[in-house]
């Protein structure tokens, strides 16, 4: 698996997917996972973070997933983006022509702003009134292929998480904001871009038509549009500019001052509010990201709090204590020539190697975890008991009743049985007091690899 180091809001995001899984398909297998989280300590958000991550490590779970579902998000947003420069070039050179005609300069300044003008408009009316939606076109197509890509590789609980974070936080337009003014950034830019170069390297004359409007219209039009502009010292079309330009035979000598409006127009109500909002959106939502925290009200994490914060967490056992101890018994095993060696590894965490490197595999079994995985150890021991067993523990957990329960029964099947105590956790002398407390004797608990490995593979009579 790719190793991808989570931010916090990842590590939440990670959460929130598990939730939202577990809530669809049921409850995990997570008793591991569980201990785990309990023994990274912290609050219950930060054991649910590494509950989700531990149960991802163990079930080849979202981490992954999520890893290469961002990847695939980006990749998403490098199709639309380059869409969005082939847009906004295909617009730029489409309203300018071929120079054989004179430019409209209505229709290209329709065409350069209207559909950015109109979708900006229905994006401030759905922050405005959210019952009408976002309104950011780029933002939902980005998020349905995004979609569409997690239910083609089953990870829909990823982008179905990110979009519940964002609504909790009323935080879907700058979410999806970005991306929108993002994209529109791009393709005004690009059309700016190739009005510059086709303005520079052709001439152009400009004109406007009508055939039921008064010219105090189109007067009124230029004069308002370049009000802006005026601002900033930019000369713009007088009324006797515009009515030269509705004559047979546009002045030539106001090329220049028409290709700056129509110029100053596109980066004053184009490229300058998109962003503007873009950045505001960027910061908003990185705002937001950075302070965002897990409901842990929520029933799919509050149903949680009492395996991963047991009121008697730090005691020497994390379940109440049972009448009497388990039964511990070795020495029964009938040697025969299939009597052989075999180590397990019980609710080792996720940074614990098992199987150890080197290790021969013939002595080697497998982690007992889940109730499955144990029960099917325990059946096979069963039928095929064997001479010498070593279990590997980690000491960074809690012994509890079920630890010693699972420690007995395994007895029942060996001749002679070890505990390798790995982690180095604060709770080894409370696991060797259990330990001797069961019948496990003291020169049978191993810390180092090598005495653990020297005394699974001992070959006496």
């Amino acid at each position: 698996m790719t190793r991808h180091a989570l931010t916090p809001f990842e590590a939440r995001w990670l959460a929130e997917a598990t939730r939202l899984r577990e809530a669809h398909v049921g409850p995990l297998e997570d008793a591991a996972a569980n201990r785990a989280a309990r023994a990274a300590g912290g609050d219950l958000e930060a054991r649910l973070c590494h509950r989700a991550l531990a149960l991802d490590i163990d079930k080849g779970g979202l981490r992954q997933r999520l890893v290469d579902w961002s990847q695939q998000a980006r990749w998403a947003g490098m199709v639309i983006a380059i869409l969005a420069v082939l847009a906004g070039t295909s617009l730029g050179a489409s309203v300018l022509g071929d120079g054989q005609r004179p430019v409209n300069v209505v229709w290209a300044l329709g065409g350069l702003l209207g559909i950015h003008s109109l979708t900006l408009i229905a994006w401030f009316a759905g922050l405005a009134l959210p019952g009408l939606g976002h309104g950011s076109l780029a933002g939902r197509l980005w998020l349905s292929v995004t979609q569409w890509l997690g239910r083609r590789h089953g990870d829909a609980w990823l982008p179905e998480a990110g979009l519940s974070i964002a609504r909790r936080g009323r935080m879907v337009p700058a979410w999806l904001g970005r991306l929108s003014h993002g994209m529109w950034l791009l393709t005004l830019t690009s059309a700016l871009i190739t009005l510059l170069v086709m303005l520079s390297t052709r001439r152009y004359d400009f004109t406007w038509e009508t055939t039921i409007l008064s010219r105090d219209v189109f007067v009124g039009l230029v004069d308002g549009l370049g009000a802006l502009p005026r601002v900033f010292g930019l000369s713009m079309p007088n009324a006797d500019m515009v009515m030269r330009a509705a004559g047979p035979d546009p002045a030539t000598g106001d090329r220049q001052v028409w290709s700056l409006w129509l110029i100053s127009a596109l980066i004053l109500y184009g490229v300058i509010p998109r962003a503007m909002l873009w950045l505001w959106c960027s910061w908003r939502w990185r705002t937001f990201t950075e302070g965002f925290r897990l409901d842990v009200e929520e029933p799919g994490h509050a149903r949680l709090a009492r395996a991963l914060m047991p009121a008697s967490e730090g005691a020497i056992v994390t379940d109440a204590a049972p009448g009497s101890l388990p039964q511990f018994r070795t020495g029964h095993v009938e040697h025969h020539a299939g009597a052989r060696q075999l180590g397990v590894a019980l609710e080792l965490g996720p940074d614990l190697t098992w199987p150890p490197e080197h290790w021969p595999p013939t002595q080697l079994g497998g982690r007992l975890d889940s109730r499955d995985e144990r029960r099917e150890t325990l059946d096979q021991l069963s039928t095929h008991p064997v001479h010498r067993l070593l279990v590997a523990i980690d000491t960074r957990l809690s012994p509890d009743r079920g630890s010693r329960a699972l420690m007995a029964e395994l007895s029942r099947y060996t001749d002679v049985m070890a505990v390798w105590m790995r982690g180095h956790g604060a709770r080894a002398d409370l696991w060797r007091e259990v330990l001797l407390e069961l019948g496990i004797a003291e020169t049978d608990l191993f810390v180092d690899e090598n005495e653990a490995r020297q005394w699974l593979e001992a070959d006496d009579e």
